[in-house]
């Protein structure tokens, strides 16, 4: 087991205007603008992608001259699909629930964490057993694999300001950290989304918890923000490769000066808005780890080539200190 060292609010940085321009491309564009949620990435390259306004999970193949959106599965009494991960070769925990864009919170009971497995990689029928049920949840949001025990994965509860540690084997749900700094606060505007993106990292044999906050008003105050952090990825040189609601990514590292501290710079889009990353939502890397696919709430994915030449991080990008919350457990 991996003791809990630290846990770090990537939210409180401030935009740096300096922005590394690098490789962007439009892959797919929704006819009708599905607003995409989640992304995953299969041993063979396909994308899994979610959407809050529909219960069918979808692959998109990026290879295709043409690539289309084709059904993998519906979910019968479900409206809304949100975060997915793979917690084991080809075999992926996703969230379903009745959630609605217009309501203020999904009814109690009926977020269930779903197992969808492949049986072989060149198969796009899975075999999708019901994981988990989390009654006390109205949003769970955010999941990721847990490095240390590949049967457990940690979901962010957006309302209740937690970390849920599901086991998929025997479908317990325990609170794995509950902070103030995970919470939305009580001024935050509807939908009131506190936690939203989390990764579960290893650095020198220790377990670190990151995670993106999306309230409007960030906690503490940060000027010069435009729109919400909403999810990440790390890449294999401990960067995280985060999705700016407005229009961006950006890219944390850990600084070479402070360990303590990160950089921070703006390499796609503009997070002032606009352009083909809009509305940006979630991240994931392809099996080549340098490739960034981004969804976008506009229907669309976007590749990101990350293996551009990106600045290392220096003391002339922005310094951003991480901020550590106390665990409810002493380990995961």
């Amino acid at each position: 087991m991996f003791p809990l060292s630290s846990l770090v609010l990537l939210l409180t940085a401030t935009w740096v205007a300096i922005a590394t321009d690098i490789s962007t491309r439009l892959l797919y564009e929704s006819p009708s603008g599905l607003f995409l949620e989640g992304i995953a990435v299969r041993s063979s390259g396909q994308l899994l992608l979610t959407s809050v306004v529909s219960p069918t999970l979808y692959t998109l193949d990026p290879t295709s001259s043409n690539p289309t959106l084709d059904e993998v599965y519906t979910f019968p009494n479900a409206t809304s699909l949100n975060g997915i991960v793979e917690y084991a070769p080809d075999t992926f925990a996703l969230v379903v629930s009745s959630l609605s864009t217009t309501e203020v919170a999904t009814p109690l009971d009926s977020i269930v964490i779903y197992s969808i497995s492949f049986p072989s990689t060149s198969s796009n029928q899975p075999i999708i057993t019901p994981a988990a049920r989390i009654p006390s949840s109205t949003m769970t949001n955010g999941i990721s694999a847990h490095p240390a025990d590949p049967s457990l994965i940690l979901a962010a509860d957006s309302h209740l300001g937690v970390a849920w540690e599901v086991n998929t084997l025997t479908g317990a749900v325990c609170i794995a950290l509950h902070d103030a700094a995970l919470e939305p606060g009580l001024t935050a505007p509807w939908p009131g989304l506190g936690i939203n993106g989390l990764r579960a990292h290893t650095s020198a044999s220790n377990l670190f918890l990151y995670f993106a906050h999306s309230r409007a008003s960030p906690w503490p105050k940060v000027d010069g923000v435009f729109g919400v952090y909403d999810d990440f990825v790390f890449d294999e040189e401990g960067r995280a490769w985060v999705t700016l609601s407005s229009g961006a990514v950006q890219m944390f590292a850990p600084s070479i000066q402070n360990e303590k501290e990160w950089v921070q710079q703006t390499v796609a889009g503009d997070p002032k808005g606009g352009g083909i990353l809009d509305g940006a939502t979630a991240c994931a890397f392809g099996r080549d780890t340098k490739t960034l696919y981004v969804t976008t709430s506009k229907g669309r994915v976007v590749v990101i080539d990350t293996a551009a030449e990106i600045s290392k991080s220096n003391d002339s990008n922005q310094k951003v200190e991480g901020r550590s919350a106390k665990p409810s457990r002493d380990e995961f």
